[in-house]
């Protein structure tokens, strides 16, 4: 068991590791979570959230609106889609399951804290937000939507460990991603950043127990001579 445990891994650290190059969405990542903390400690909660929230425009409120409707579970449907049809049958599992942990975490973390949103903190004449989108006022620390997005950037990264486009386009993605809920005033940056922490760590927790177990299995059955 412990000789399967270090197999397993060497499997994440090949993922990450790739052929002496890092995965580039881990790069990408700590400069982002390392970015935010800077932030963060050196500009006080309103002004690194209205520095964000009051550079506007219509084609921005279109376009983060969009990538605010990643981050809510809909595009699980078309990745799912692709991944069956690849017969990538413990990436499509692993994936779903590291969804559902990091929506139990997400909202332990949410009730536990229960930190009030721009909305409750601010107002509606200082938080802005298009026309289309309904501002809530509990529940913002850390950011569902945020963690969900990075979680699915980080294993869909894991996975395909071998073609760096999908580390980047993944990383820019869940970037996107998270951004959009401080633009649409619906979040704080601490609460996108505490997300893409929970998010990462949640997808590669997933992906070393879906190698473990789930790929073992997968394959135990495949080789299973027919009757």
């Amino acid at each position: 068991m412990i000789k399967n445990l270090m197999t397993t891994f060497d499997e994440l650290k090949s993922s990450c590791n790739l052929k002496g190059r890092t995965n580039l969405f881990f790069i990408y990542f700590s400069c982002w979570t390392l970015l935010i903390l800077l932030t963060l400690m050196t500009t006080d909660k309103y002004t690194s959230f209205t520095v964000i929230n009051h550079f506007r425009s219509y084609p921005g409120d279109l376009l983060f609106t969009f990538f605010t409707i990643l981050g809510n579970g809909t595009v699980l449907i078309p990745l799912a889609a692709l991944l069956l049809f690849r017969k990538n049958y413990p990436a499509l599992i692993g994936l779903l399951l590291s969804i559902l942990l990091n929506t139990l975490i997400v909202g332990v973390l949410k009730h536990f804290f229960n930190h009030p949103r721009p909305l409750a903190c601010y107002g509606e004449d200082i938080v802005q937000t298009a026309s289309w989108i309904k501002l809530y006022t509990r529940y913002s620390f850390p950011s569902g939507h945020t963690a969900s997005a990075f979680c699915m950037a980080a294993y869909l990264s894991l996975s395909y460990s071998n073609d760096r486009r999908v580390s980047g386009i993944a990383f820019v993605c869940a970037v996107l991603t998270g951004y959009s809920r401080v633009y649409l005033g619906e979040h704080f940056l601490e609460d996108i950043w505490l997300g893409s922490i929970v998010g990462v760590f949640t997808a590669a927790a997933t992906y070393v127990f879906v190698q473990y177990y789930v790929s073992r299995i997968i394959n135990a059955f495949s080789k299973r001579p027919k009757q």
